[in-house]
């Protein structure tokens, strides 16, 4: 019996040492995705776009790891809050890979830098967006709940900052009709953005519902 034990907790270790790799390989394709907006690195941007299907693999091999553990261990209770929600991490993390992609996608129709530049309000969602999915990320391996408060309070700078981002846009397309191709593409990178950060205040809330047997619902959080 220690001995079954033993292997149940090692699967579980290492379900989570996926999670948290997947972890690291979404949040490099956002620096990646951001390095080639800013520099206009179109092959850079290409080469995100086919490195997605590592995520996606990454991602799918981790569920079946998971659908295994709950098939072969019936855990139950907390390990089975465990179990569960790293799989809907994965979900998240994948996701946020396909925002990463959505970037790189959006650089390869500009054609190259920006017009003026990558929007200061750009730099700084990407600052608080990327901050938010390491500290999810941290909070979920030290089963720390009280990540949740920061995470939120960071969305909401992140929102304020698209915000802001995009009244620029508008005024700019409005002023000079040559903007209104690159702003849009500008404003639906923000708009990627704004959703990673929404996908990693999901991931803390999975924190929370790993400690404490409940999820705190957000107002308007998409979960799809």
């Amino acid at each position: 019996m220690p001995l079954l034990r033993e292997h149940y907790l090692h699967e579980l270790a290492e379900l989570e040492r996926e999670l948290i790799a997947l972890g690291s390989i979404a949040d490099e394709a956002i620096r990646r995705a951001l390095w080639a907006l800013k520099q206009g690195a179109l092959e850079e941007a290409q080469a995100i776009v086919r490195r997605d299907k590592v995520i996606d693999d990454a991602t799918d091999a981790l569920v079946q790891h998971a659908i295994q553990i709950i098939a072969t261990q019936g855990p139950v209770a907390g390990d089975l809050r465990l179990v569960s929600s790293f799989m809907q991490a994965a979900g998240e993390l994948e996701r946020i890979g396909d925002y990463a992609k959505g970037i790189a996608t959006l650089t390869l129709r500009l054609g190259g830098p920006p017009p003026g530049g990558v929007p200061e309000a750009i730099e700084h969602m990407a600052a608080v967006t990327r901050r938010m999915l390491n500290e999810a990320l941290e909070a979920l391996a030290a089963r720390d709940p009280t990540i949740n408060l920061r995470l939120k309070q960071e969305d909401e700078a992140a929102d304020t900052a698209y915000a802001q981002l995009f009244d620029a846009q508008i005024e700019q397309m409005e002023r000079d009709p040559a903007m209104v191709r690159p702003g849009t593409f500008l404003l639906w990178i923000g708009h990627n953005l704004e959703r990673i950060g929404d996908r990693a205040t999901n991931i803390g809330e999975y924190v929370e519902y790993i400690v404490r047997g409940v999820k705190s619902s957000r107002q308007g959080t998409s979960w799809g």
